[in-house]
This record gives structure tokens, C-alpha cells and sequence, in this order.
């Protein structure tokens, strides 16, 4: 594959500029759903290779869209590559370098526009159901960030008690919903239940917010370990947990794309479906596939270290691509300015070299 910086630079400009042929005009704004996956593997979806599990949802979504097979997020780590998408900055330039835990006194710097608060600006409705992973103080929060709503994990689901590899170091797990948390110390009966209740969370919004323009944004806590998966696919996919948890979340892309149908704003609606990072490889069966992609150059190491990901759209915009398979280098890094476009707020180029490090402690990586 070609992953010369010409070819990368000019599939993003392509990008944008078929976004900019979508009318910015006030009564018709697109709405943003981000469908985002935590480590899952690049070819963990049916329409990526898996022919173990069917994800008929996700394989639906590549068939109306786009599906992406040279897509690259900026870091292979939770918080730094969650920052990049919502700033459209390489997150080591804005002190973002890795996945901040609990209590961090480090986290996304109120001096850092988030798309939500360009959409904001837009007159958009904006919300963020599942993981947030950009700090997990107060001020760190979405609300505090351009989101209208939040109710999620404010970090990785691991980062509780019962990590079998940090001797009880983390503090009890909290779901937050706003600004405050409505449950603190979520065991695993707990975890069963969050793709569920991201999904009516997000239906919901969709439904309550459909006469205006909105971005949602889903952030699932699975695939990562540790896995749970709810009594409804317990044991449906016949090959094991992992298997499971695929198919509950194909089951919640189902439910989000026919919320859009039933609004009647599926084909006003821009939707993006990925992954934070790659599988965490090192857990095994509890782990994603990278699939049969090839090994020896330098996109190859960047599957290795977890920055390739599966990549799936579907709006207007990709039938002007008028192509249902891209595969061209595409970065999530670039995926705000693209929205920038598509809602009538010009990008501004280089701002990302302005800002100084927020952190003046970096993370631990932590996938």
C-alpha cells in the first residue's frame, strides 16, 4: 500500500471539499453521528474480513457508504485519540499523549475547541453517551466542552478495583451522567447493561432532538477489556465472549441507524462509524483481529502499534465519492475539519501549531 504523505494529504482534501459541496445553508445542516468503538480490531466487522460473526448492522452502513481500509487514528491510545478527533489536533501537540486516570490533574484545556463547540456555535444540539477518557474533573467534562448531555464512563473500564494488574490502585468506577455521578463502585452486572443503555440514551436524543440540526457522538466501553456483554447476546455468537460483544454492538448500530429511519433523518445524517485504536492483541481471545494485513513497511508498524482502524460511513457526501470502498491513507485526526465544512465553518489551517502543551505531566499509555 502507498502511504506516501501526497497521497494521504490529497485523500483529505478530497474529503473536505465533497463535504463542502453539502449546503451549510441554515435549514439544512447535517446532523453528526459518531459511532465509536473502544480497540476494536480492524478486522472485527463482517464487511472487514470476519467470517465468524455477521455484523449485518455495520456491513449496511459500509453498503449505503464508504467503508475505509487505509483509515489511521492519531495515537493508539484511548484519551490521546479520542482528543484528536474532537479537535482535529495531533494530540501530542496539545499535551494529550496518552489516557489521563482517575482523579488526573491533567486533562482536554478549556483553550481547546472541541467540534461540539463548533456545532454549538451552529445551533446544533450536541450530546456524548459512553466514554469520555479526557480528564475526569469537573472541568474536563463534555458539559463543560460544548455537549449539551452526557452520561458515560468518564475513563476505561479497567481503571476500577478489580484490574488484576494494577493491585487495586484505581478508586470505585463511576457512571456519570452530567456532571455528577449517579452510581460510583460499578461491578460487572453494571457493565452488562452500558451498550444497552448508551443505545437508549441515544435513540432517545435523536428522537427528542430530530427538528433541529445535532451531533451525537456514542462511545462505546467495549470491545476493551475487561468484556460483558447483556443476557441477550450471552452465548448468541457460538464462538465466545468476544464474539458476543460484537454482536450487541452491531445490535446498538442497528437501533441508532433505525432511530435516524423512524426521525426521517437518516438521509440528513452523517454517519461515522470506528475505533479509537486497533485490538489490544496481548489478550487473546478477548482481543480483536488485525486481519491478514500484511507486515514489513511503515503502515504495517502503525497496524502494529494499534493506529489503523476499520472505517465506515454513510451520508451524501459519500455518494459524491460514488464509491463504496476508499482506499486511500484517511486519518480520524482530520474528521472535524471535515465536519468544519460540511456545517459551514471554514477549517482553520495550522491552528493546532499555536497551542502549547496543557499537560505538564504526560499520561501513562494506556490503551
Amino acid at each position: 500500500m502507498n502511504c506516501s504523505k501526497t497521497k494521504f494529504i490529497c485523500s483529505i482534501v478530497v474529503f473536505a471539499c465533497c463535504l463542502a459541496r453539502i449546503s451549510a445553508a441554515a435549514d439544512s445542516l447535517p446532523n453528526i453521528v459518531i459511532l465509536f468503538c473502544d480497540d476494536l480490531g480492524y478486522a472485527d466487522p463482517s464487511c472487514f474480513g470476519n467470517t465468524k460473526v455477521k455484523t449485518t448492522n455495520i456491513d449496511k452502513l459500509a453498503q449505503q457508504g464508504t467503508r475505509f481500509t487505509s483509515f489511521y487514528v492519531p495515537q493508539a491510545v484511548c484519551g490521546a485519540s479520542r482528543a484528536g478527533l474532537l479537535t482535529g489536533c495531533y494530540p501530542n501537540r496539545i499535551g494529550m499523549l496518552g489516557a489521563p486516570g482517575p482523579g488526573s490533574k491533567t486533562g482536554i484545556a478549556a483553550s481547546e475547541k472541541l467540534l461540539s463547540e463548533i456545532c454549538k456555535e451552529r445551533g446544533y444540539a450536541t450530546a456524548i453517551f459512553g466514554k469520555w477518557h479526557l480528564g475526569d474533573n469537573e472541568k474536563f467534562l463534555p458539559l463543560q466542552h460544548g455537549f449539551d448531555e452526557y452520561f458515560g464512563l468518564p475513563y476505561s473500564n479497567d481503571m476500577w478495583p478489580h484490574n488484576p494488574n494494577t493491585n487495586n490502585k484505581w478508586p470505585p468506577l463511576p457512571l456519570i451522567e452530567g456532571n455528577k455521578a449517579v452510581k460510583v463502585g460499578l461491578l460487572g452486572p453494571d457493565q452488562e447493561q452500558l451498550v444497552k443503555q448508551y443505545t437508549e440514551h441515544a435513540t432517545d436524543f435523536i428522537k427528542r432532538k430530530a427538528a433541529q440540526p445535532f451531533l451525537l457522538e456514542v462511545a462505546y466501553a467495549m470491545p476493551h477489556v475487561p468484556l460483558y456483554v447483556s443476557e441477550n447476546f450471552n452465548g448468541k455468537s457460538g464462538i465466545g465472549l468476544y464474539g458476543d460483544v460484537l454482536l450487541e454492538i452491531d445490535w446498538s448500530v442497528g437501533e441508532i441507524l433505525k432511530a435516524l429511519d423512524t426521525a426521517k433523518v437518516a438521509d440528513h445524517t452523517l454517519v461515522i462509524f470506528t475505533s479509537d485504536n486497533g485490538p489490544w492483541l496481548s489478550y487473546g481471545n478477548h482481543a480483536g483481529s488485525r486481519g491478514n494485513l500484511h507486515v514489513g513497511d511503515l503502515c504495517s508498524d502503525l497496524v502494529r502499534i494499534g493506529a489503523r482502524a476499520a472505517g465506515v460511513a454513510r451520508g451524501r457526501v459519500f455518494r459524491v465519492l460514488r464509491r463504496r470502498k476508499a482506499a486511500d491513507a484517511t486519518a480520524l485526526i482530520d474528521g472535524r475539519a471535515a465536519f468544519q465544512f460540511a456545517i459551514g465553518r471554514r477549517a482553520l489551517g495550522g491552528a493546532c501549531a499555536k497551542h502549547k502543551q496543557h499537560t505538564q505531566h504526560p499520561q501513562p499509555l494506556h490503551a
